[in-house]
């Protein structure tokens, strides 16, 4: 079978089949790019606990005791119910080695629990971090800086990622002097095609997405950036 591909900027121009998710008719493989960056207004935090006493009940109560601290202090900071998980006791029996015996000492029992919790005040995270680390927190795992609108802003980047795909496909065609007769095939992931899609020059679509209750002023947790893309098929005419 005779194939003619024409190729510019990362374009594909089929004329026959290339792979199930191409038709056996005149086609152009496109691919859509957009970006939304947003203020983050949620911080999701998550610190620890590590007591270690050959003691296994004196180290448990200590872990215990200040989990139970930190988690009366997150309260106390607007932090709800659902956004606080305390983890399960962790217990392991810890050693060091002994250059002079040459064997392995027994130091005490590590005890450790974790506690995460999202706070949907920005404001008061610097503060609450010094509390916890008050009230007996030896830990900070992990500070995420997030938007509770996270679902909202990734569907609003995908909708942006289609209507780029669909002037990308209007742009190539009329570059071409070609028709587009129709949408074959669309997906949020590459297309088995055996070429690369054109993408506009412009590959970015930007959306400023700042949530209403955002404080200038605030702790800076940076930017976040949501991104989408959408791949189409589509059918056209010369």
């Amino acid at each position: 079978m005779r194939k003619l591909v024409f190729t510019a900027l990362a374009a594909a121009l089929s004329f026959n089949v290339l792979a199930e998710a191409t038709p056996d008719a005149p086609h152009i493989y496109i691919q859509g790019n957009a970006t939304v960056k947003a203020i983050p207004d949620n911080v999701k935090l998550t610190v620890g606990i590590v007591e270690v006493d050959k003691d296994l009940i004196a180290a448990k109560n200590k872990a215990d005791a200040t989990m139970a601290k930190a988690i009366k202090l997150a309260k106390s900071q607007g932090v709800e119910e659902k956004g606080i998980y305390a983890s399960n006791i962790s217990i392991h029996r810890q050693t060091e080695y002994n250059r002079e015996t040459g064997k392995q000492d027994f130091v005490g029992y590590r005890v450790t629990r974790s506690l995460s919790v999202t706070l949907t005040d920005i404001k008061k995270y610097p503060i609450m971090l010094q509390q916890l680390v008050n009230s007996g927190i030896n830990e900070i795992n992990q500070t995420q800086f997030v938007s509770s609108r996270y679902e909202e802003l990734q569907k609003q980047a995908q909708k942006l990622a289609i209507k780029d795909a669909r002037a990308a496909a209007k742009e190539f065609a009329n570059d071409y002097g070609v028709e587009l007769k129709g949408l074959y095939t669309a997906s949020s992931s590459p297309l088995d095609t055996g070429s690369q899609p054109y993408m506009r020059a412009s590959k970015m679509v930007m959306a400023e997405a700042a949530p209403d209750n955002y404080v200038p002023d605030a702790y800076n947790g940076g930017e976040l950036t949501i991104t989408a893309s959408s791949y189409a098929v589509y059918l056209i005419e010369n």
